[in-house]
């Protein structure tokens, strides 16, 4: 028998076991309280984190099967499903294997995947704040979960930096079940909320800053998303400059007078990098989406900008070794994929057009103003991106 390494931990106090019989009794008493109506989602999507350092990524698969966010993307088999090999919008897992995530790149990661997304670190609220939101989180069944970011040592656990949905909570008691993806390590276990909120309090030395927790809800409840972000943070360091720079740049220069000349002057100086931004999901969907992709197409094929990237692509002679011509190669839907980037990029972008064009541009991209599958899509890539660049800035700094 291999003696090496370590079966399991002995957990100490002041957590309790939820498997204990005082662990069963807390359970019992909280179902009774009302404290336990976000449980029954989360256990059954109870996950063991694949590598030890990928307790955010196996928090994450969990929340966001629990909120029913279809990847749109197979899993395995017929399966669309999240893994956590899907996870890696915003750091390549080769990175996150070796020294997990931060508290920004757990938001940029579920925002990236569909999630609505509520952060806030230990400096930025208080006590009776984090209580009031364990209680949002545990007692309403609507479909909101909480994830700490905190330190083991301050619980008394080995090891340091640590993410946990939170289960439940017993209100007299004060105590919160944190669902451990850990479970090599840890198991699930009870933990008073006040020694839980001072461990969101030490420095992660990675980024300087304190740690927090996040308010988790599924922002798309009618139909998953089928135009994506694909692109990872280090990608995304490449792309940032040509929204940020470039591409202004070029627009003061050029000056364009129409959405024509505008979308021509974009698209002839478009890094080889961004046409990795977006991507189109559209193989093998149910007969359901099938539907709701044509009606989709429908919408954006109504939609002005889209008749001036068609216009653009057929009048203008993109060789095949240009950025254009290899993206017109690999993607067969590329002018509805470019009327979504944009309505879906910064906005920054436009800012050096003249007065009548800009405004212009931006009436074009109200997303009140859009059809509701469209709207949907929309306001799903500009929060992919919003994450990205803030990400991006974060670091840069």
């Amino acid at each position: 028998m291999d003696t090496e390494g370590f079966y399991r931990r002995p957990l100490p106090p002041p957590s309790i076991s939820f498997a204990s019989p005082d662990g069963r009794q807390i359970f019992q008493e909280a179902i009774a309280l009302g404290g336990m109506e976000g449980y029954f989602p989360l256990a059954e999507q109870f996950h063991t984190q694949s590598e030890p350092a990928f307790c955010g990524l196996g928090t994450l698969v969990m929340i966001l099967n629990a909120l029913s966010i279809d990847p749109g993307r197979i899993w395995k088999g017929v399966w669309r499903w999240y893994g956590e090999e899907f996870l890696e919008c915003c750091q390549p897992l080769s990175a996150v294997k070796n020294q997990g995530i931060t508290f920004d790149e757990f938001v940029c990661l579920a925002r990236c995947n569909g999630a609505k997304v509520q952060p806030y670190r230990y400096d930025q609220s208080n006590l009776q704040e984090f209580r009031e939101a364990v209680k949002q989180a545990t007692f309403l069944p609507q479909g909101l979960h909480l994830v700490v970011s905190y330190s083991r040592q301050v619980v008394g656990q080995t090891g340091d930096g640590h993410f946990s949905p939170v289960g439940g909570y017993h209100p007299e008691r004060d105590l919160v079940l944190l669902l451990d993806v850990a479970r090599f390590k840890y198991p699930p276990h009870w933990v008073p909320l006040t020694v839980l909120w001072n461990a969101l309090q030490p420095i992660d030395t990675a980024t300087g800053k304190c740690r927090g927790y996040m308010l988790i809800s599924n922002k798309n409840i009618s139909s998953q998303n089928l135009f994506h972000v694909g692109i990872n943070i280090h990608q995304w360091a490449k792309v940032a400059p040509y929204f940020k720079d470039i591409a202004p740049t070029l627009l003061a220069q050029e000056q364009p007078d129409s959405l024509f000349v505008l979308l021509d002057v974009l698209l002839i100086n478009l890094p080889l990098e961004l046409t990795s931004v977006l991507y189109i999901t559209e193989d093998a969907l149910s007969t359901e989406f099938f539907e709701i992709w044509c009606c989709l197409l429908e919408e954006i094929k109504s939609h002005p900008l889209w008749t001036v990237a068609q216009n653009v692509l057929l009048n203008r002679n993109f060789s095949e070794t240009s950025v254009i011509g290899k993206w017109q190669l690999q993607e067969k839907n590329l002018t509805y994929l470019l009327t979504m980037f944009l309505l879906s990029c910064p906005e920054e972008i436009y800012q050096p057009l003249n007065e009548r064009l800009r405004s212009h541009i931006y009436q074009l991209r109200e997303v009140d103003r859009l059809p509701p599958l469209m709207r949907q899509e929309v306001v799903s890539l500009k929060e992919q991106m919003l994450a990205l660049q803030n990400l991006f800035q974060t670091l840069s700094n």
